[in-house]
C-alpha cells in the first residue's frame, strides 16, 4: 500500500516538473520597446461633433538625464484619434504610432464639461467597462474646457495623467472630491443616483483641481458645478475628508485663527413622516490651532479663549455645510451628499417607494444640522488646562 502511496507521488511530482518547465519563460509576452503603454486619456468633442479621443504614452527613455545637463524630452506623448465612438478613434490612433497598444497602466480618464453635459456618461464610459485591460480603479475626471489640456504640462518630467491621479490619492484637504473609480462610477449609474465627480482646470503648470461637478442620477449628465468650499461642505456632510483647515474669526477687529482638521465623525439621522422627510445631521471634528493672529495677543490656550475659538470655528462650518446643501436643494434639486443612502440603510422598506423621485424629495427635505469642534492641542505654544 505505502509503495502505491509513493509511487503516485512520484508520478505526480515528474508531471508538475515537466508542466512547470513548459510553463516557464515569458511565452505570450511583448518586448516593451513594442508596447505603447496608456497611462491616461481624455474625450472631447470636435468642430464636428465627433469624439476626440486623446492617449497619452510614456517615453521611458526620455525620464533619464543625460550626462552634462538635462534631459528637456517630454517623457510622455499625446496621440490623438477621432470617430463617432471611442472604439474607431481608438484604432485611428494605431495609424499614426507604430508598436502595441497596452492599456493595463491606465490611471485616469478626462472627459470634457462640454460632452459631460451632452451626452450620457454610460455612453462615454462604456468602452472602459469592457475593456478587459483597462482596470476598475482607474480615476474618472471632469475637465473644464478641452480634457485634452489637462494632460499637457509645461514642467520637466513630468507625466499628466500619473500627477492627477497622485494628487487624487494623496492630498490631504476636504477641497477635493472623494475619488472616484470606474468601478464605484458604475455602481453610482445603476443605482440612479446623482452624484459628483472631480472638476478640473488648465494652469500653465498643468492641470489644477478645482471643485465638483454635479451629475443628476436619471440622465447620468453633467448639471452644474460646486466650488472648492461647497466640495468641502460636502465632505464635512459625509466625513470623507482627509484634513484641511478652517479660518474663523472670534471678532471681527481680530486677526483669523486657523483650525487644522484631524478628524470628522457624521452622524445623519433621517425622519420620515407620510411624505414629509427631514434630516438631522451631527457632525463632529477634532483639531488643533495651526494659526492664530491676534492683535491682542490673548493666550491660544486660556480656556475662555478656546472656547470663543471653537464658536467661532462651529459657526463657519455651519454656514459652509447650509450654504452647499441650499444650493442642492434649490439650484440644482440633486443629493449628491449622502442623504438617500442613509434612508436607504436605516429605512429600507421606504427606501424602495422614495427612491424613484428621490432627488425631488431631498429637495423639499429640512436639513438639520449641530456641529461640534474640538481643540486638542496648539503646537509648541501651550495646552489646554483639562487635559
Amino acid at each position: 500500500m505505502r509503495k502505491c502511496r509513493l509511487k503516485r507521488i512520484v508520478i505526480n511530482s515528474i508531471i508538475n516538473i515537466i508542466i512547470l518547465g513548459l510553463l516557464s519563460g515569458c511565452w505570450s509576452s511583448r518586448p516593451i520597446e513594442d508596447l505603447n503603454i496608456i497611462v491616461g486619456s481624455s474625450i472631447d468633442k470636435d468642430e464636428n461633433g465627433k469624439l476626440k479621443s486623446t492617449l497619452q504614452y510614456v517615453v521611458p527613455e526620455a525620464m533619464t538625464t543625460k550626462s552634462g545637463g538635462v534631459n528637456t524630452a517630454k517623457p510622455y506623448i499625446n496621440v490623438v484619434g477621432e470617430g463617432i465612438s471611442l472604439e474607431p478613434s481608438g484604432w485611428e490612433t494605431t495609424l499614426s504610432r507604430e508598436g502595441f497598444i497596452f492599456g493595463a497602466h491606465q490611471k485616469s480618464v478626462i472627459i470634457s464639461e462640454e460632452l459631460a453635459r451632452e451626452v450620457n456618461l454610460r455612453e462615454l464610459t462604456d468602452l472602459y467597462f469592457r475593456d478587459l485591460d483597462i482596470r476598475g480603479s482607474t480615476l474618472l475626471f471632469i475637465a473644464k474646457g478641452k480634457a485634452s489640456e489637462a494632460l499637457e504640462t509645461n514642467e520637466p518630467n513630468i507625466i499628466p495623467a500619473l500627477r492627477i491621479v497622485e494628487i487624487a490619492n494623496e492630498s490631504s484637504t476636504l477641497e477635493l472630491v472623494n475619488k472616484t473609480p470606474l468601478i464605484k462610477i458604475g455602481g453610482l449609474m445603476n443605482s440612479g443616483s446623482s452624484f459628483l465627480l472631480q472638476l478640473l482646470e488648465k494652469t500653465d503648470k498643468g492641470a489644477k483641481f478645482s471643485g465638483g461637478a454635479i451629475f443628476n442620477g436619471k440622465v447620468n449628465k453633467m448639471i452644474g458645478t460646486l466650488d472648492t468650499q461647497e466640495v468641502a461642505g460636502i465632505n464635512w456632510i459625509t466625513a470623507q475628508g482627509k484634513g484641511g483647515s478652517v479660518k474663523a474669526y472670534t471678532k471681527k477687529s481680530d486677526g483669523p485663527t486657523w483650525f487644522q482638521i484631524e478628524s470628522i465623525t457624521s452622524k445623519v439621522t433621517p425622519h420620515i413622516k407620510g411624505d414629509k422627510i427631514s434630516f438631522d445631521v451631527k457632525i463632529e471634528s477634532e483639531g488643533r490651532i495651526a494659526e492664530y493672529w491676534n492683535p491682542k495677543l490673548n493666550s491660544a490656550f486660556e480656556e475662555k479663549n478656546v472656547k470663543k475659538i471653537e464658536k467661532a470655528t462651529e459657526k463657519v462650518v455651519t454656514n459652509i455645510v447650509e450654504n452647499v446643501t441650499k444650493k442642492l436643494q434649490t439650484e440644482f434639486k440633486s443629493d449628491v451628499a449622502g442623504f438617500g443612502n442613509e434612508v436607504r440603510i436605516q429605512n429600507p422598506k421606504k427606501w424602495k417607494k422614495m427612491s424613484k423621485n428621490w432627488d425631488e424629495l431631498f429637495s423639499k427635505a429640512k436639513i438639520n444640522y449641530d456641529v461640534n469642534i474640538i481643540i486638542r492641542d496648539y503646537g509648541m505654544i501651550g495646552k489646554k488646562k483639562n487635559k
